[in-house]
């Protein structure tokens, strides 16, 4: 069979492989089309993250509201150690089970173990932060929203509970507070949920350890220290996994109850008065604040952009 040897030599020609040079600029290409995308797929997966802390927020607000509306109006307690009826077990706590839990999921069950005296808790799903670093539970509760702040066993053995500011045992938290509920004035500057550290890490051990926030926050202080303004509150809260996951920290405590680092989200100075964070309000929606917009500087008194109870306008004028 004949073959024309200048048809096969042309062939072999057409079907070369690309040369050195040809290789190193699509790669110089493919390396700088990198470049120019990753800066902006992070930002879509920051804000993306962020999107979802704001919505779970949110639905926090929201499940508050309905245990509010169908409990004549009043806000779940903060009673630490509080022996309850219902259950047998003791703390009655808003995220309890028993408690919010009547609204919402269960998705991370290990902040205590099965057996514990006290009432599980929830975790996981909508109590977690993306941006919060092996969360369990991300957010916590205005303490003066509480319905019951105190407790005691009165004189005939009877359990008594008090509101928040109304504490017979510790009369100067009048001066701290005053308790509100449902129908409290001005609810869409009056914070009900909010971001928060956590402080206390899951018993299960035969899971991955996560964080969970306490209970309440916005008990001590001022207005404008519990949001880190002047001195802060430093000293008010347990070392936490948001600190030591830090490779600066030095074992100090966070100056404000709710943290900035986290939206936009970063590693280092996480103990810092700059970022934003995310904060739910009585009337159900969620914004996001920086420490400029809710401490001024150059004071360390609240803006009143965001009140932890009516009584911050006699607190701090």
């Amino acid at each position: 069979m004949y073959t024309d040897q200048k048809h096969v030599t042309s062939a072999a020609k057409q079907r070369r492989g690309f040369t050195l040079i040809e290789l190193l600029v699509v790669i110089a290409i493919i390396a700088l089309l990198v470049g120019i995308l990753l800066p902006s797929l992070g930002k879509a997966r920051d804000s993306a993250r962020d999107v979802l802390c704001r919505s779970n927020l949110r639905q926090l607000a929201l499940a508050q509201n309905i245990y509010a509306t169908d409990n004549n109006g009043k806000f779940p307690p903060i009673l630490e150690a509080a022996p309850d009826p219902e259950t047998g077990k003791i703390n009655m706590i808003w995220y309890d089970e028993t408690r919010i839990g009547r609204y919402l999921p269960q998705q991370n069950d290990s902040n205590l173990l099965p057996g514990n005296v006290k009432n599980n808790t929830v975790g996981g799903g909508v109590m977690q932060c993306p941006n919060h670093p092996a969360a369990g539970r991300s957010y916590s509760m205005n303490f003066w929203a509480a319905s019951a702040g105190s407790w005691r066993t009165g004189t005939s053995g009877t359990f008594e509970s008090f509101a928040p500011g109304a504490n017979p045992l510790v009369p100067q938290e009048a001066l701290l507070g005053r308790g509100f509920d449902l129908n409290v004035d001005l609810p869409s500057k009056t914070l009900i949920m909010a971001e928060a550290w956590g402080t206390f890490r899951s018993d299960d051990t035969t899971k991955p350890r996560t964080w969970f926030t306490n209970g309440q926050i916005g008990y001590i202080g001022t207005p404008g220290l519990r949001f880190g303004g002047g001195t802060g509150l430093g000293g008010f809260a347990f070392p936490e996994v948001d600190f030591r996951l830090s490779p600066e920290w030095t074992g100090a405590f966070p100056k404000s109850y709710l943290p900035y680092y986290r939206h936009p989200r970063r590693t280092k100075e996480i103990d810092a008065l700059k970022g934003s964070t995310n904060i739910g309000f009585v009337d159900g929606h969620v914004d996001q604040f920086s420490f400029e917009k809710l401490v001024n500087r150059a004071t360390g008194t609240s803006t009143k952009q965001v009140l932890w109870s009516t009584l911050d306008y006699k607190m701090e004028p």
